[in-house]
């Protein structure tokens, strides 16, 4: 539980980062507050989903990482007509945005599972030599 809450807070700030960077480069000057709660609830109700999606086993890797992809992708476009996003952005550019902030997700999950992974084999290598 812990790992999720550190996980909506950490997609929450880097969807937050995007959005602003795009923002930006239309020469947006402010983010309303709104936009960082509704950001908050839509990273929430993702992780649950994809926290209920762990549970099905998948035989290949790249079908489980395309569902989750897919998932996001029709809640980012289905709260974009329900918190009305679409008169300042593009369906295009929330998909391009929502794929970009996955792949920073996967690449930052990727990370720490390697660091994980170091570990325990310093603690097995540690057990070997008593």
């Amino acid at each position: 539980m812990k790992k999720m809450i550190l996980n909506i807070m950490a997609t929450t700030g880097i969807s937050l980062v995007a959005l602003a960077l795009i923002a930006t480069l239309y020469d947006g000057t402010l983010i309303c507050i709104d936009t960082v709660f509704q950001m908050l609830g839509l990273n929430i109700v993702i992780y649950i989903g994809l926290y209920f999606m762990d549970y099905i086993e998948y035989r290949y890797a790249l079908l489980e990482t395309g569902l989750k992809l897919i998932y996001i992708i029709l809640l980012v476009l289905i709260s974009g007509f329900v918190w009305d996003w679409y008169n300042n952005l593009s369906s295009a550019v929330l998909i391009l945005m929502t794929i970009g902030i996955f792949a920073v997700c996967v690449c930052l999950d990727t990370i720490s599972l390697l660091s994980e992974v170091k570990t325990i084999n310093g603690l097995i290598e540690g057990e070997e030599h008593v």
